[in-house]
């Protein structure tokens, strides 16, 4: 039988100040734990829950207040504007990028035709010996022919 989190009131007072009142909030691998302690510890659990529900209660009613109009004026006010950018320098980054992108395109290029040339020479070579085989071999059968 495979057993939980062993926890203590010290351990369960600290969850519920972290995570609140209420057990559904807490971490997963806690609560199994936590329901075991209230079960076997009512009366010692109890009361800490109900203060950190009180304080989840008055968290949960908060509400922020709204900005006043005038605030929200003076910060549309403050928020920078819209750079206007000069056309020559669009044209500038457009036209380099497509430089950047031909010059990828032709290293690719160059990649592989170094990439085919090195191996040529290995298939070449190849040749040159499989023409070899095949006129010793041409010669062999002639004395073969011969005996």
């Amino acid at each position: 039988m495979k057993k939980g989190p062993i926890m203590d009131l010290e351990r369960f007072a600290g969850l519920a100040e972290a995570y609140g009142g209420d057990v559904g909030r807490w971490p997963i691998v806690e609560r199994e734990a936590a329901a075991l302690l209230m079960a076997e510890y009512p009366e010692a659990t109890a009361p800490v829950l109900a203060a950190q529900s009180d304080l989840d209660w008055a968290l949960d009613a908060w509400r922020a207040p709204a900005a006043s109009p005038a605030l929200q004026a003076a910060v549309l006010a403050a928020a920078p504007t819209e750079r206007r950018v000069a056309p020559w320098r669009g044209w500038i980054w457009r036209t380099g990028l497509g430089a950047g992108l031909m010059a990828a395109g032709a290293a690719g290029v160059m990649a592989g035709v170094v990439a085919s040339s090195a191996m040529a020479p290995v298939s070449a070579e190849f040749d040159v010996i499989t023409a070899a085989v095949s006129a010793s071999d041409a010669l062999d059968a002639e004395v073969v022919g011969d005996v």
